[in-house]
């Protein structure tokens, strides 16, 4: 099955559910996703379909499953890009007033985050990595001002077109760290003090360790 022929069996089964549901339109199936790709926890269907479908009464059970094998195919091949160093393209809805919906993008990306086994933002060691997600944070609306409390960092027209080009790059990058630290070789630690050359051998031998377990 071809990628374009998934993306619109996925469409027309999700996004008329979202219509008047909880449940995930296709853009945000796909932040949402590639969030979970890039993170330190395996992929889970169990962790993820719950979430996509929110509402699973709205669909039967061949419905269920089909979302199931066509999702698991799409993240499979966003997975296989990412591995390329390349960032799939970003499936964007079109907002109220006409623009581009980087917001409801974003935000799926960063519930994906919230939801994930791992705390992303306790486990990382580098003190870069917070920067990474300024582009998904500022376009989600996380800096912007609510009916209680003013903005928190003022982004002008032309800033937030720059941190839309910004985005997917970023999101590359997020993906890059995580799977450089899963993947950083372990250092076995010594249990125990270590044993001198000219000490009793610990395997209890009677020799010194030099001209024994240590030659």
């Amino acid at each position: 099955m071809d990628a374009r022929n998934t993306l619109q069996q996925l469409a027309a089964l999700l996004d008329s559910r979202a219509e008047t549901g909880s449940t995930m339109r296709l853009d945000e199936a796909q932040a949402f996703l590639l969030a979970l790709i890039s993170g330190p926890d395996p992929v889970d269907a169990a962790l993820w379909l719950p979430e996509i479908l929110a509402e699973e009464h709205l669909f039967d059970d061949a419905e269920q499953q089909n979302i199931a094998t066509l999702l698991t195919a799409w993240t499979d091949s966003m997975r296989a890009q990412m591995q390329q160093g390349q960032m799939p393209d970003l499936l964007l809805y079109a907002d109220e007033e006409g623009g581009t919906d980087y917001y409801t993008w974003c935000n799926a990306y960063l519930y994906a985050i919230d939801i994930a086994p791992s705390d992303w933002f306790t486990e990382q060691e580098d003190e870069g990595f917070e920067d990474l997600f300024y582009p998904v944070m500022a376009l989600g609306g996380v800096y912007d001002a609510t009916d209680d409390e003013p903005a928190l960092i003022d982004i002008d027209d032309t800033e937030r077109r720059d941190l839309q080009q910004q985005l997917p790059e970023s999101l590359l990058a997020i993906y890059r760290y995580w799977r450089a630290k899963t993947n950083k070789p372990q250092t076995l630690r010594r249990q125990g003090p270590k044993t001198g050359r000219n000490e009793p051998c610990p395997c209890g031998s009677g020799k010194k360790y030099k001209a024994c377990c240590g030659a």
